[in-house]
């Protein structure tokens, strides 16, 4: 990196990289851990963290210390202090680039996977026929397992929905003039799409736990779509080194044991969830 601050910046020479990278592997052989062990902190000494052992980071003029915020070009500014125990292995960032004239629902695709769809088919399919078996009298139109792209299609409308807010359902389907939106019955057949939403379904139903057992969970009835998801999202990006975990507010405010309110939150009812960040 250049010393002048009337250049650009154009990254960290190999020299530079090179540098920290022994100054890494210096600072665990000197608090006495492996590379991918963890920290003790009870266990450690004061010397160990003391700002002796930390390097001394000087503005570009080379008089005072930098900053304590913002962003700075001195590599040395993100050593100090503890080691970084994460370093990610090989690259990072998205695992498939796709070409910029792929459209939206190729990059959603990335993460709602065909597996994920064929398995809320599997789940639907399931409950419809034991409703029908179980209860003949209150189901008595013929059932046909959706295909693949008929379920992107039922999903596609429920998020059309969320945009195009009317009073009901079947106004979606309406033939009223005021009312009326041709996509949807282009789409799929209104009683298609009351029929497929009567028995979505994500889990199996006959073999939830119930209160008591130790494998009991509120979240049984999507935990496995859920954890689905969640390993797409994971396959599909490997983060960075710099992390932070913060709190995300679901909106919702129907009924819902573990619902919370948070006054100081702009989504103030909803499902409190942990995410990890990355910079």
């Amino acid at each position: 990196m250049s010393e002048s601050s009337d250049e650009e910046f154009d990254g960290f020479s190999q020299n530079e990289v090179d540098a920290a990278a022994q100054r890494y592997n210096d600072r665990l052989a000197q608090i006495g851990i492996g590379e991918l062990d963890v920290v003790d902190n009870e266990n450690e000494s004061e010397n160990d963290f003391s700002d002796e052992n930390e390097p001394l980071v000087v503005d570009e003029a080379g008089d005072r210390p930098a900053e304590a915020d913002g962003w700075h070009e001195n590599f040395n500014y993100y050593e100090r202090g503890l080691p970084h125990i994460f370093l990610p292995r090989g690259n990072t960032g998205p695992t498939t680039v796709l070409d910029p004239d792929k459209e939206p629902v190729d990059f959603f695709s990335l993460l709602f996977t065909n597996a994920i769809l064929q398995y809320i088919i599997q789940e639907t399919d399931r409950y419809a026929n034991k409703q029908i078996r179980d209860h003949p009298d209150e189901n008595k139109s013929p059932w046909v397992t959706p295909t693949v792209e008929e379920m992107k299609a039922f999903l596609g409308l429920c998020f059309l929905m969320g945009i195009n807010v009317k009073p009901d359902i079947k106004s979606y389907w309406s033939t009223d003039v005021m009312l009326e939106t041709p996509y949807f019955s282009k789409v799929m057949k209104r009683d298609r799409y009351m029929q497929i939403m009567r028995y979505i379904h994500f889990s199996n139903s006959e073999q939830a736990p119930q209160p008591g057992d130790p494998n009991y969970s509120k979240l049984y009835k999507i935990e496995s779509l859920m954890n689905m998801f969640t390993d797409s999202m994971v396959n599909q990006y490997i983060p960075k080194r710099q992390l932070s975990v913060d709190e995300v507010m679901v909106p919702w405010k129907g009924r819902l044991s573990f619902k919370q309110y948070m006054p100081a939150k702009p989504t103030k009812w909803g499902i409190k969830m942990w995410a990890i960040a990355g910079s």
